[in-house]
């Protein structure tokens, strides 16, 4: 598995979800796969669509990270694949190592390709949980300690720049102040 550490938290809501939604682990995607069909593959977008015969669920086998030498990382994820609320939930309370990382690094993939802000929410839900591992494991992951402006700045006037450059510093001072507690 290329992610180790443990952490492990409940949550009423995220025990519900019985199975997994997103797997991250080479051998695990491997093993799943073989389980599956293949009903899709799109080469534009690096994607496969598998289905599940015997539950009927389908999955997508995707790539984050993909700028990165190599390729990134393989995801599979079961459809719908979750949205950024999910994600949270997913990085603040799976216990399963690979399942964090893939949630985590879906959200910052989303923010690049997608514009799906999710730095304000992921904030504000870290601040409210007490594991302090968790805190900085998923602080890491997703760069919420960078204060880089990650929104476009073409057509923008200084005030909505100033904005924008002033929300990301924010966001980046809550984060690094977690990572001091």
């Amino acid at each position: 598995m290329r992610h180790s550490m443990c952490f492990v938290e409940t949550m009423t809501d995220f025990k519900n979800i019985s199975t997994r939604q997103l797997i991250a682990d080479d051998s695990e995607i491997e093993r799943k796969k073989q389980q599956l069909q293949l009903v899709d593959k799109d080469n534009e977008n690096w994607t496969e669509t598998y289905l599940d015969r015997d539950s009927g669920d389908k999955w997508l086998y995707y790539w984050v990270d993909s700028y990165l030498h190599g390729g990134g990382y393989p995801i599979l994820g079961r459809l719908p694949l979750p949205d950024t609320i999910q994600l949270i939930d997913i990085a603040l309370f799976s216990d399963r190592e690979d399942e964090i990382f893939a949630a985590c690094r879906t959200l910052t993939d989303n923010e690049e390709i997608k514009k799906i802000d999710f730095r304000e929410t992921l904030v504000n839900r870290l601040e409210s949980i007490k594991d302090n591992l968790r805190q900085e494991k998923v602080i890491k992951l997703t760069g919420l300690e960078s204060a880089l402006n990650r929104r476009g700045i073409l057509g923008k006037t200084i005030t909505q720049l100033n904005s924008d450059s002033e929300y990301f510093e924010s966001i980046s001072a809550r984060a690094a102040k977690l990572k001091r507690k």
